[in-house]
């Protein structure tokens, strides 16, 4: 049985009669009659991240280390996290040369660590996600053929310190995973995962990031739709798992028409990129292992879990009770996802914020504690329960990223899920590893690395992690269900 106290909104009759609107990002507003807290202050991003020099904008990059707004634990806010995480994006998709700095500055690896030859452009030959080597996400198959359907590929950044840092630890961790107890990446170390399409199949490629590519050795323009921020900040060995996305690429789900018991198909009055309007989707379109790979649409807004429940005659909708307070993460989000809309120029103003995902370490004021903090959570890092650790978008994903996992590993439903089900970046993103722990092996980077150094190829590499993360996830089912 599911407890949840704190209220969103009440969904009365009128409201029910409504439609829904857009939202300043053009994505389909399912939580059009939210309220924000008279008690909350807005999250905003300052005008100096919009400096313009010779008409090409000049981002700062985000204070990260002991003296910025995270090295103190009784002050560091939520929205601190939120700006970090936009301030973040808008540094590393500054134009140097033409190209924005994360092509420039940062260097491209495979999922086995392996550096890549950036002349070509973005290179891309993964096309599974992370919850299963099935799970592939496509646009849909049109009657007509026309666009034809195609996959989504993925391609990997590291910043030059966090390369380092796995060269120098992973033949170690190859040799005896013992030594590396209180070893963590050092502030500022980076990563980043991107997606990418095809751009001849895009109907229009206007507002999407288009640049050359190389799509299983076959060059072609390829379309930016997605991108994870993984970043060190000081106190928060973890990273930050800020993710990113273009704004209309699948429907929302409708929650005021699904009920307590129900679920509400999902339709949609116009094309998206992941959706074709004249299917109706389920929650099977969103599940791993169902073989159905188009159609899909998000569930969670900002990556904030809900629920329906029923309150005297009517359906309400309820922040669903996690260790984060919904209210308050949901309406920094959006204020500053509203605030970098009125001040950005361009072509990145066509992607949006949709959440991050951090760990609570206040008491644990030495990266030591920290370290050890994070190795005693272990598999359990991602559990978003009251008492928890998890902070922000408990329910963090990025919709051509986690497609599939929006509502955990095998859900039968939407209404059916609850906390102990949720999944976010933690979920397989955590300091255990074939028996191993360590920070280090958050990064699935370094963990594919030492697999690499220990003869596996990437195909078994693939194999070996989503193997660990389905035994790691029924187990936590197993223990909860006790």
């Amino acid at each position: 049985m599911k407890t949840t106290k704190t209220v969103l909104f009440f969904i009365t009759l009128i409201s029910l009669l409504c439609a829904c609107k857009k939202d300043l990002k053009g994505e389909k507003n399912n939580y059009t009659t939210i309220q924000k807290s008279a008690a909350s202050a807005e999250c905003l991003a300052p005008a100096n991240w919009f400096t313009m020099v010779d008409n090409t904008r000049r981002t700062p990059p985000p204070n990260e280390g002991p003296t910025s707004v995270f090295a103190n634990n009784a002050t560091v806010t939520n929205c601190d996290f939120h700006q970090w995480s936009w301030q973040k994006f808008l540094f590393l998709t500054n134009e140097i040369n033409g190209k924005p700095l994360f092509m420039t500055e940062l260097l491209q690896v495979n999922s086995a660590g392996k550096r890549l030859d950036p002349r070509n452009g973005i290179f891309l030959t993964d096309s599974a996600q992370a919850s299963d080597t099935t799970d592939i996400l496509k646009t849909p198959n049109y009657p007509s053929g026309v666009p034809r359907s195609t996959t989504v590929y993925y391609s990997i950044f590291m910043d030059p310190i966090i390369y380092k840092t796995m060269l120098k630890y992973g033949p170690i961790a190859q040799k005896d995973s013992s030594n590396l107890q209180g070893i963590t990446f050092p502030v500022g170390s980076l990563e980043l995962k991107t997606s990418w399409i095809d751009a001849s199949v895009l109907k229009d490629t206007s507002s999407y990031f288009v640049t050359k590519g190389l799509i299983n050795g076959v060059k072609k323009r390829v379309a930016l739709l997605g991108m994870h921020i993984v970043g060190v900040v000081e106190n928060h060995p973890e990273f930050v798992w800020a993710t990113f996305e273009h704004e209309n690429l699948a429907p929302a789900y409708d929650w005021s028409k699904a009920t307590p018991t129900t679920d509400a198909p999902v339709t949609s009055t116009v094309d998206y990129p992941f959706f074709n309007k004249s299917s109706t989707a389920t929650v099977n379109n969103i599940t791993t292992g169902n073989g159905i790979y188009t159609d899909v649409f998000s569930v969670y807004k900002y990556g904030v879990p809900v629920e329906k429940a029923k309150k005297g005659s009517f359906n309400v909708l309820l922040y669903m009770q996690t260790s984060q307070n919904g209210s308050e993460n949901f309406n920094n989000i959006r204020t500053i996802n509203q605030s970098v809309k009125k001040q950005l120029k361009g072509v990145w103003n066509n992607y949006f914020y949709n959440g991050s995902l951090w760990i609570n370490t206040a008491g644990h004021n030495t990266n030591q504690a920290q370290a050890a903090l994070l190795d005693s959570l272990s598999s359990n890092l991602s559990n978003s329960s009251p008492g928890d650790f998890t902070r922000g978008s408990t329910a963090a994903y990025n919709i051509t990223m986690e497609t599939y996992v929006q509502v955990g590993f095998g859900s039968s439903s939407i209404h059916g899920n609850s906390v102990g089900n949720l999944v976010n970046c933690f979920s397989c993103h955590n300091t255990s590893n074939f028996g191993s722990v360590s920070p280090l092996y958050i990064s699935h980077v370094f963990t594919g690395y030492v697999e690499s150094l220990q003869g596996l190829n990437r195909k078994q590499i693939k194999q070996a992690h989503v193997n660990e993360i389905k035994k790691q996830f029924k187990l936590r089912l197993k223990l909860r269900n006790k």
